[in-house]
Order: C-alpha cells, then structure tokens, then sequence
C-alpha cells in the first residue's frame, strides 16, 4: 500500500519560504526524535532550528510526510559539500515519528534519496544510527547497509570534573612542551589565527577516523570565518589553542561550545593536535585549559558531552583519564544506491 493510500503527502521542504508557525511542526518532529535518539537532548526552538540545519559549506535538500491531517510525521535530509570533495557521497537522515513506523514511509524516502543519488552521479549514500533507537538499526539492516565506525558519545558531569588533575596538567603544559603558547579565545578567531585554525580544521579531517575513502573538505580562512559567525548566532564558543611559539604555527586546539538555550550542556567540540607537534602533551594542556576557563565564565553548567571513535586511543585516553563515560554510540553507515534499490524493488 502506498503514502497516498494511507493518507500521507510527500512535500518539497525549505526553510526560507516557511514562516516560525509554520516550521514549528517540523521542530517538534525533529525534537521528539531527538529525545529518543540522545538521553539528555535539550529541545531547540525554531530559530535554533534554522540556525543549526543551515550551517555554511553544504547543499542541502528536505522533504517532508505529512499525514492527512497535515501534521509532519517524517522527514528526509540530503546534504553533500559544495567544495567538491567526496563527490561520492550524498549524506541522508531519514526521521519518522514511533506511531508512523512500519507503514513503507522510510522506505519511501530511502527511495527519494536514491533518485537525488542518481540524479547527482553520487553513487554512495551516508547516514547513521543510534544504539538507543533499534528500530533504526532495523531497518538499515533490512536495506543491507554497511556500519562503517562507531562514535561512542560520552559524557562527564562537571561536579566531577578533576581540578586537581586538570590543573596539574595546565602547570606541566609550559615545561612539557616548552616554546609553545596557549592562547583562550572567547567567541570568533582573531584574523590572525583564521589561516592557522583554517589549517587545524583540515588537520582534523584528515586525521580522525572516517570510514574508508573518505576525503577531508578544502578548509579555508573565509569558511572558517562564515563557520564562526554563522554558530556563534546561537552558541558560546571557548577555544584554547596551542601556538609554536617561533613559527607563529597554530599547533592544536580544543574547543568548548554552549547553545544559548541550553547552558547546562558543554559540547567538546574537537580536541586536536597537529602530528608535527605531537608528543608534548598539548592535547592535555589545551583540554585543561578550555575546561578551567569554562568553570570561571559559563555558570549553570551540569555536564560536558564528546564524542570519539572507538579507534582514537590518544582522545579516549585523555577522556577516559577526566572521568567520561559512555552513555549511546552512533554509527555511521553507508549503502551503494544499487544496494538500497535491490531492498526496495524486493519490498
């Protein structure tokens, strides 16, 4: 039985042309799915909304399920760099509310991406699942997709946060890594820094765990500018980055960022350091001291969150040595759009 015989519409989605009281069903979705997905999800309102699913550097597409009430019950999200790189890949999520599952409507946005994977000459087509959510993790199964890595989201609750070690490891910093400097920025990247932070994005990349034939964007000054202003709309951000002192290199960095509604939560964005200046310690300096300058500015807090892929032993350990613990893993997946169009003409 198809959406149509069940009383559900399929519906081209952009933000721009909605008004607030309109996009407020989608968030409401969006927020309902979330809450099952992560433990401790925070709603976003509508302006956050529109703020977050339209960060820089990406072409984005959505449609919408609607029932025959015209309330939204599902939702897809396409998404592929505008750089070029990865031409491959198209990124999907696929969101449908608990009551609406098993009725063919993820299928039939599976099937909208594979005519957008198609129509794009990108064959591969991304997404991931939670451990929290089976019925996810069903149905990629079912599509015969293929877990690539596993991010283990962690959190720590920051009543326990370790001052002492914390600050052992800001007073080793200097003596462990002499002729490197780190600098605590509040808020966008100084001019100066934009070329070196530019630099450390691309670093991160490259070198983190990604599934195979993955290729790091083109980071560039300007996008990490748009990047900055574009977030910084709804967030805090605290970033300490570690600076070689003689070349004026930046050398790594760890970042801390808050959503202006929700400042219980502190997101460990990135903590990184380049390989050329690895094996100082700098990872464990500008960890320290991002999360020591955080307890002095952000009040309120409950908890920090990070995730790290199972592979990354020099971050888990740093991690593991301030007290996280696992609370859900995401995976990422991915399936050749002749894969997922074998599942869905065998429905």
């Amino acid at each position: 039985m198809g959406l149509e015989d069940q009383g559900y519409s399929l519906h081209d989605l952009t933000l721009s042309e909605l008004a607030d009281e309109d996009l407020q069903p989608i968030v409401d979705l969006i927020n309902l799915v979330s809450v099952e997905r992560e433990p401790r999800h925070v709603d976003l309102s509508v302006d956050e909304f529109r703020l977050f699913a339209d960060s820089p550097g990406q072409v984005r597409r959505r449609l919408v399920v609607n029932d025959d009430e015209g309330h939204p019950v599902a939702l897809l999200q396409t998404n592929y760099p505008d750089d070029g790189s990865n031409p491959h890949l198209l990124r999907v999520g696929i969101s449908v509310l608990p009551a609406h599952r098993r009725r063919g409507i993820g299928s039939e946005l599976l099937a909208q991406a594979v005519e957008m994977g198609n129509d794009l000459n990108r064959p591969t087509l991304s997404s991931n699942v939670f451990d929290t959510v089976p019925d996810g993790n069903s149905f990629a199964e079912a599509v015969g997709a293929k877990r690539t890595l596993d991010f283990h989201m962690n959190t720590l609750e920051i009543s326990d946060l370790d001052l002492d070690l914390l600050n052992l490891w800001l007073q080793q910093g200097p003596r462990r890594a002499p002729g490197y400097s780190v600098v605590l920025i509040d808020g966008s990247f100084p001019e100066d820094l934009l070329e070196g932070m530019a630099h450390l994005y691309l670093v991160l990349e490259r070198d983190m765990p990604t599934p195979e034939g993955f290729e790091p964007r083109v980071w560039t000054p300007e996008l990490v500018r748009r990047f900055m202003e574009h977030f910084l709309q709804g967030t805090e951000a605290l970033t300490a980055v570690a600076v070689h002192d003689e070349s004026g290199e930046a050398a790594g960095m760890s970042q801390l960022v808050r959503r202006n509604a929700d400042p219980t939560k502190w997101i460990v964005t990135t903590t990184m350091v380049d390989p050329p200046h690895r094996g100082h310690a700098l990872g464990k300096w500008v960890k320290a001291a991002v999360s020591l300058e955080a307890l002095a500015r952000w009040p309120g807090g409950e908890y920090q969150e990070t995730g790290n892929a199972f592979s990354n032993d020099a971050m888990l350990g740093i991690n593991r040595a301030m007290g996280f613990e696992h609370e859900y893993t995401m995976t990422d997946l991915e399936v050749d759009v002749g894969q997922a169009e074998k599942y869905l003409a065998g429905r």
